[in-house]
């Protein structure tokens, strides 16, 4: 890289100012620096405004300066007050006592180089740089002019007007959409965030991932939805404001079609309805004979109904005479009310017995599955156990219970009545059977004698034939 080469300062002498002329020179200065200075070191700093009061300030001293020395030595000439001006402004004797941005705004109206300069002599160079700044300040005024008249004339736009409206309802509608939706959706995704270390915090990571997400997303959804409102909904306005003319033509065009249409139709219905008068007198006219017709086999129709209806009644009558009848003979039966007795008998003492051995089984199981979770409910889970167990097993051994009961002591009953009614031609059945009995058993001893005796002729005849023969 080729080295920079720095120009060697202009060296400046010292001014050949009495000092009296020296002192005056200070305190105008001083004065001059202070009167456009302090208003600015009161209000809040802004670099446009320190630009042109350090301008000002530099052109006023300057000028000031030049008059004192003229006043000074009237004979003195332009040459001269241009060099003693030029030593003034670059000696830190006569400017040093002042603030550093004074210093630079005399230095820069009056630079140390005098090619620099716009004339010869620093009356021209001054007069040069005021009508520079007057051109400037002209361009300047020009320029906020034109911005006004600008900025008037998009105040009093009406598609501006369009743009802003829709621009500001689209970002409030979708910001406060998105922030909705952000908010939803970062607590959620900080919810699901907070469950890893939930373990280590106690769960409080879970309501704290939660807020943070939720505050987050707010913010982000907010921001995206504000800013596609803001852009959506003033691109639409200004399109809309843009086309009004043929959004307008379209809906006149829409509208005179829609005219006609309906011009169309109403000639279509009057066509529909002449139509239809005609068909009706028609119809009117073959319909006369019909109606008569009709009403004759509706009358024959009714009267059929009606000698149907009245056998239809009685039927029914006799039916539920029959069935009337039928109940009240099946409640007086002995065997019914019998098989009713045993039945609630059944149900209610079978039922509370399984309702009770229901109840222990339960609280027993209940107790036992209660142990397994007893170290970590401190054995709270076993009495609650028991209480379920009990609970579900009373009902279930109640039902069970019952429905044995009930279906038992009704057969028992319905047996016992049939026992009870039928119970001498029991006594007779077992009467002849006792007589049948005696008879088999008295046939058997008979035969059993005449098999005897049989048996011991025989053997005498046995015996009384062998003794012959020795």
């Amino acid at each position: 890289m080729a080295e920079v080469q720095t120009m060697p300062a202009v060296e400046v002498p010292e001014p050949d100012l009495s000092m009296e002329v020296q002192d005056q020179l200070r305190r105008s200065l001083t004065d001059n620096e202070v009167r456009f200075f302090a208003a600015l070191d009161e209000e809040q700093e802004t670099p446009v405004l320190e630009t042109a009061s350090s301008r000002a300030f530099a052109g006023y001293a300057v000028g000031e300066a030049v008059r004192m020395l003229k006043k000074f030595n009237p004979e003195a000439t332009k040459d001269v007050i241009s060099d003693s001006i030029h030593s003034m402004i670059h000696s830190e004797a006569l400017v040093g006592h002042l603030a550093k941005r004074s210093q630079e705004a005399l230095r820069e109206y009056v630079p140390r180089d005098r090619a620099a300069w716009l004339a010869h002599d620093i009356e021209g160079h001054a007069a040069a740089l005021s009508q520079r700044l007057a051109l400037l300040r002209a361009s300047f005024v020009r320029t906020a002019c034109l911005a006004r008249v600008k900025g008037l004339e998009l105040a009093t736009d009406r598609g501006t007007h369009v743009v802003m409206l829709s621009a500001g309802s689209g970002a409030v509608v979708l910001g406060c959409t998105g922030g909705v939706v952000g908010t939803c959706g970062g607590a959620t995704a900080g919810t699901i965030a907070g469950v890893v270390p939930a373990l280590l915090t106690f769960g409080l990571s879970l309501p704290a991932g939660a807020v943070v997400g939720g505050g987050v997303g707010g913010c982000l959804g907010a921001a995206a939805g504000t800013l596609s409102g803001l852009v959506g909904g003033g691109a639409s306005g200004g399109v809309a404001y843009r086309y009004r003319a043929e959004i307008g033509d379209g809906a006149v065009h829409i509208k005179v079609k829609a005219l006609r249409a309906k011009d169309r139709a109403a000639e279509k219905a009057q066509e529909l309805q002449m139509v239809a008068n005609s068909w009706v007198g028609s119809a009117k006219a073959h319909a006369g004979g019909t109606v008569q017709a009709l009403s004759d086999a509706t009358s024959e129709a009714a009267e059929r109904a009606k000698v149907f209806g009245h056998v239809a009644a009685t039927s029914a009558h006799s039916k539920a005479s029959e069935l009337g009848t039928n109940a009240k003979a099946l409640a007086l039966n002995p065997a019914a009310q019998a098989t009713s007795a045993g039945a609630a008998g059944g149900s209610v003492t079978v039922g509370a017995a399984g309702g009770g051995l229901g109840l222990l089984a339960g609280g027993a199981a209940g107790a036992a599955v209660g142990l397994v979770p007893a170290l970590f409910t401190f054995g709270l889970s076993i009495p609650v156990c028991a209480a379920i167990g009990g609970g579900a097993g009373a009902c279930l051994g109640t039902a069970a219970g019952g429905t044995t009961g009930f279906v038992g002591g009704g057969a028992v009953g319905y047996g016992a009545y049939n026992a009870y009614s039928q119970r001498k031609e029991i006594s007779l059945g077992a009467s002849e059977a006792l007589t049948k009995l005696s008879g088999m058993a008295e046939s058997v001893k008979e035969r059993t004698k005449e098999g005897a005796n049989m048996s011991a002729s025989f053997v005498r005849g046995k015996l009384g034939g062998t003794g012959g023969t020795q």
